[in-house]
């Protein structure tokens, strides 16, 4: 579905496609007896930044042929910018929004930092729930000017997605989890961020599980002339080794 949203103030629109709803949330894992009798204070290791993704942009030309003469350029695969022609057949050649898009586009936006409990520098066991919770969850903003045009873009982290490895299920949250307490008990302590791994990974590559965490982002701007807008999702993921044992029991 394609979205034609006005910018106030300037005549001018940004045109960006969004998709499909996230699944719901997944509910916190029920208490469990074990208990972390241990730190979960190691920071993750980001590895390689994710990159947007990218859309096939589809068109809309109902809603295009409303606007009247009017000078488009695409910016990107999912976002187009147009302004009105004025006389001369000349359009504005600076614009709040296509600033706002260029600092979008260079904004420093961080990989995820997780952290884990039990940590990843000892191994999570079958059946107990394994915490991740992302530490420089935090927005972030920054400002940039042309001529007499400025503008200011906002960046926020929005959702988190935690896939376990190949052929387990996706978790999703809404926030960035619950740092585990282990002055604590395991069974006083919920977060909607962990997963329980119903077998060893033994069998996995390198005898752990590749874990990917990432981060999705969204964007607003406001320029020096009062207009502003929603910029485009972008997304930053990290993966890192997470070794998972079954424990032994011994009974006389």
């Amino acid at each position: 579905m394609e979205i034609v949203a006005p910018v106030l103030g300037v005549g001018l629109f940004i045109s960006s496609f969004v998709g499909a709803s996230p699944p719901r949330d997944p509910l916190p894992p029920s208490a469990n007896p074990y208990s972390y009798n241990f730190g979960a204070q190691d920071d993750g290791n980001p590895g390689g930044g994710g990159a947007p993704a990218s859309r096939s942009p589809r068109s809309n030309a109902s809603e295009e042929q409303e606007l009247g003469p009017h000078d488009c350029r695409r910016l990107s695969d999912d976002v187009q910018v147009c302004e009105p022609v004025h006389g001369g057949g000349k359009a504005r050649k600076v614009s709040p929004a296509e600033l706002a898009l260029t600092k979008w586009a260079h904004m420093q936006i961080p990989t995820p930092a997780v952290r884990t409990a039990p940590p990843r520098r000892t191994d999570g066991l079958v059946g107990l729930p394994e915490w991740f919770w992302v530490t420089n969850w935090h927005p972030l903003s920054g400002r940039v000017a042309a001529r007499d045009v400025w503008v200011e873009v906002t960046a926020r982290p929005q959702r988190m997605t935690i896939a376990p490895g190949p052929g387990e299920q996706v978790v999703r949250c809404s926030g960035p989890g619950t740092a585990y307490d282990k002055s604590r008990s395991a069974a006083s302590q919920r977060t909607e961020c962990s997963y329980t791994f119903t077998r060893s990974s033994l069998r996995e590559p390198g005898e752990a599980y590749q874990v990917r965490v990432t981060v999705a982002w969204g964007g607003t701007w406001r320029g020096s002339d009062g207009s502003g807008g929603v910029l485009p999702q972008v997304s930053r993921s990290t993966s890192f080794r997470l070794r998972v044992a079954e424990a032994q029991a011994l009974y006389r």
